[in-house]
């Protein structure tokens, strides 16, 4: 028989697992949205121009720095000139790979027909005509997925 602390633990258990089920649905699941994505894009583009632009400057005045040192023989403005070279080009590799991670929708739409023309292709072979239904299907939706994210670039495009 279950006593009343075995009950209530359990019941207290349930509730904080579903409250913080839920606040994490809630907190992050807006940001991976459809309608957010394309307004945290348009909102987040003046930032990423900022980070392209302070680097580009962090570069010219790490070359000028750099410069400085050559012509003065100063160890110091030699090093602390490259060192804000190579500042700048980190800050271009992570502008390079968020600028990279743009592309998950229409990788989703590749592997998903990708998938279905194997399992139409396993179909075809086997006689299976579930297997070529479904992987038909599933070419469908990958095309339904371009045209999604076709539409994103051009509403994009509009705010850009």
């Amino acid at each position: 028989m279950i006593s009343f602390r075995q009950f209530r633990r359990f019941f207290v258990m349930a509730s904080l697992t579903l409250l913080i089920t839920s606040t994490v649905t809630i907190t992050f699941a807006p940001s991976q949205s459809w309608a957010a994505t394309t307004f945290t894009k348009f909102t987040s583009q003046p930032q990423i121009a900022m980070n392209r632009v302070d680097a580009i400057s962090k570069d010219i005045e790490g070359k000028t720095q750099e410069l400085k040192g050559n012509i003065t023989g100063d160890p110091q403005d030699q090093f602390m000139g490259k060192a804000k070279q190579v500042q700048s080009d980190a800050i271009n590799v992570g502008e390079d790979i968020k600028d990279n991670m743009k592309l998950k929708g229409r990788s989703k739409a590749v592997s998903k027909n990708i998938e279905g023309k194997a399992q139409e292709l396993k179909g075809n072979l086997t006689g299976d005509r579930k297997d070529q239904i479904v992987g038909k299907a599933k070419q469908t939706e990958s095309e339904g997925r371009n045209v999604v994210e076709n539409l994103k670039d051009k509403v994009q495009n509009i705010f850009n």
